[in-house]
């Protein structure tokens, strides 16, 4: 099958995208599908696809702006051939929904959760309370919006005495750990908010889980499976943006040590966290977890429906572990977008076929 793989892109992470590109394209290579690079530049501009092949097979750490009106460079897309798309575009302009949704439009299968599930997963707020709803444990937080907190700042901090220290201070919306703050000092929140109101225009104040970062890797369709678990063990006081990429000092550990009580619940509540936000194909889905309080204390942190494939990400790494190596695993997210695309074909041709009996009546 003629495989079109997107990356780049206008977010952060970027240049992580592409080095996940070239791992995806190795793999879809090996699985025995034809690989047509689709590559966004870092201001939006689709390049045509031998110069997006080019930068897979060199060195190129980035794609350079093009300086052009970004509509017009969409032909690269439509005139490609693809007959799938598989998005390796992290973050936002490509996580959140928005490819999902011109994928949607081009009626062409890609590969990762729909539209709404991409949307509500980047979402942090409406994330967690969509999970809440679904009986999945997520950390206490409190939560409020640009034009609430300029309304009264004052009353917002309030609301956070009830949270014990350390807290976290997010963007609602965004990637890679920008914007995020972690906070020891109540004298230090107002000035935390206001820095995370620079990246969104909602903020996410959670109270600090003090143990360790667990991730699991979902799969699937109709059916979804849970991957072995893996920890990240921070070099910094969490899991930032220059412990993800610029310092290295992380460790990755796969298979994590988990009681099997422990990682049971772990690997249901992944799936039960995915469901809930009406996910398919892929994600991600990171854990906090307070070992003291055994299987009640494990709460989901986030869940990554575009998740990293870089050599060392743990997406790829985890399903490797449980027996699916990447030429196997790449395949199958290609074969689960076809059939999710051939779902909602017959799906639309129901409706249409019901609205035409009832103009006939």
């Amino acid at each position: 099958m003629n495989v079109g793989l997107i990356f780049g892109g206008r977010s952060v992470e970027h240049q992580v995208s592409i080095t996940s590109a070239r791992t995806v394209a190795r793999g879809l290579t090996e699985a025995g599908h034809q690989v047509i690079a689709l590559g966004i530049a870092q201001d939006g501009c689709w390049i045509p696809p031998a110069a997006a092949a080019a930068v897979l097979a060199g060195g190129d750490k980035a794609i350079e702006p093009v300086g052009a009106p970004v509509a017009p460079t969409l032909v690269h897309l439509t005139g490609s051939g693809a007959e799938a798309l598989f998005p390796i575009v992290h973050g936002t302009w490509g996580e959140d929904g928005t490819l999902q949704g011109l994928c949607e439009m081009l009626d062409l299968p890609y590969v990762g959760p729909g539209v709404t599930a991409s949307a509500l997963a980047m979402d942090k707020v409406l994330a967690k309370r969509v999970m809440a709803a679904a009986g999945v444990p997520v950390v206490d937080y409190e939560t409020t919006t640009r034009a609430a907190f300029e309304a009264d700042p004052q009353a917002f901090v309030a609301r956070l005495e009830r949270l014990p220290l350390p807290l976290f201070v997010k963007p609602s919306v965004g990637g890679s750990s920008v914007g995020v703050k972690r906070v020891d000092s109540r004298s230090c929140q107002e000035t935390s908010i206001r820095f995370a109101l620079q990246f969104d225009d909602a903020v996410l104040v959670e109270r600090g889980v003090k143990g360790r970062e667990l991730e699991c890797a979902v799969l699937g369709y109709g059916r979804l499976e849970a991957s072995a678990i893996g920890e990240i063990v921070p070099g910094n006081d969490f899991y930032d943006y220059a412990d993800k990429y610029l310092e290295d000092n992380a460790q990755l550990i796969a298979p994590a040590e988990l009681p099997a009580a422990v990682a049971a619940r772990l690997q249901d509540l992944a799936i039960r966290g995915f469901a809930a936000l009406g996910g398919a194909g892929m994600a991600r889905v990171d854990f906090l977890y307070e070992e003291d309080r055994g299987e009640e204390g494990l709460y989901v942190n986030e869940v990554n429906t575009l998740p990293g494939f870089t050599s060392i990400s743990m997406y790829p790494r985890l399903w490797g572990l449980s027996g699916l190596p990447l030429p196997q695993l790449v395949d199958r997210l290609v074969q689960i977008a076809v059939e999710r695309h051939r779902d909602r074909h017959r799906l639309d041709t129901g409706i249409k076929a019901w609205l035409a009996e009832l103009n006939e009546r």
